[in-house]
């Protein structure tokens, strides 16, 4: 059995990253254990009167969006009958793809890539990128 970490942001590009897991199952006739995670960046937070309650209420919210993003795609998988488990984690998008992935020892990575061009991609960093150079498995994008 396969491990796939899927990292899923709602993006069009990630759906599709989806489909290409579900139809790679299905083609292929593989046994896939899909682990769904959808990383919110954690908000930088300046001034005076944030408080300790505001910082958790906003860690909350995320957690919550977090939770919410991955209910289409879990139900996807779960049509398609693939096994699959929901994650989610606040941070560095990139740095917890890796992370995750190293947790979970899963096989490979696959997500979506938003296809911004290189030159673009350059100026602003991309974590597609990011997570090809981070993560030491093997990373499949999906335009």
């Amino acid at each position: 059995m396969r491990k796939i970490l899927l990292a899923f942001d709602g993006s069009d590009s990630s759906k599709r990253a989806l489909q290409y897991v579900i139809d790679f199952a299905r083609m292929h006739a593989a046994t896939l254990e899909v682990h769904l995670l959808n990383v919110q960046h954690e908000p930088a937070l300046y001034g005076e009167y944030i408080n300790d309650e505001m910082i958790s209420n906003m860690r909350q919210s995320l957690q919550v969006a977090a939770t919410e993003m991955l209910e289409w795609p879990g139900e996807q998988l779960k049509t398609a009958k693939i096994a699959h488990e929901k994650h989610s984690a606040l941070g560095n998008v990139a740095e917890q793809i890796g992370l995750i992935a190293k947790h979970l020892q899963c096989d490979t990575v696959v997500m979506g890539t938003r296809g911004l061009g290189s030159f673009t991609g350059l100026l602003l960093g991309s974590v597609a990128t990011r997570v090809i150079h981070e993560v030491s498995l093997p990373v499949l994008l999906v335009k």
